[in-house]
C-alpha cells in the first residue's frame, strides 16, 4: 500500500475547512470518501482541518496567508517515515541491482 502524498490531504483539508462535503473533499484529493472518513480520526489531520478553518475566519481575504499556512500543512502530514521508507527501497533496490550486475560478471 502506498502513502497518500501530503498534497493530496492539503486538498482535502482545503475543502473540510471551507465547509464542503467529506465526498467533495475525496474527490478534490482524488481519493474515496472512506479514505476521507479515515483521515478526519487522525488527530493531527482534523486539527489541520480545525486550524485553516479558524484562519479563514479571521482573514479571508488574505490568500497569501492562507496559502502559506497551506504549505506549512503538507510539511506536517508528510510522514517522515515514508521518506525513511522510500530510502530503504531504493537501497534494497540498487542492492539488488549490484548482485545482479556482480553474478552476470562471473
Amino acid at each position: 500500500m502506498t502513502a497518500t502524498p501530503a498534497r493530496d490531504k492539503v486538498s482535502a483539508v482545503l475543502w473540510l475547512a471551507a465547509g464542503k462535503s467529506q465526498r467533495a473533499a475525496a474527490e478534490a484529493a482524488g481519493v474515496s470518501p472512506g479514505t476521507v472518513a479515515q483521515w478526519r480520526r487522525d488527530p493531527v489531520f482534523a486539527a489541520e482541518v480545525e486550524r485553516i478553518r479558524r484562519a479563514w475566519e479571521e482573514q479571508p481575504q488574505d490568500g497569501r496567508e492562507l496559502l502559506a499556512q497551506l504549505d506549512e500543512v503538507e510539511a506536517r502530514l508528510t510522514p517522515a517515515a515514508s521518506t525513511r521508507r522510500v530510502e530503504k527501497q531504493l537501497a534494497r533496490a540498487v542492492a539488488r541491482g549490484l548482485r545482479t550486475v556482480r553474478e552476470a560478471d562471473r
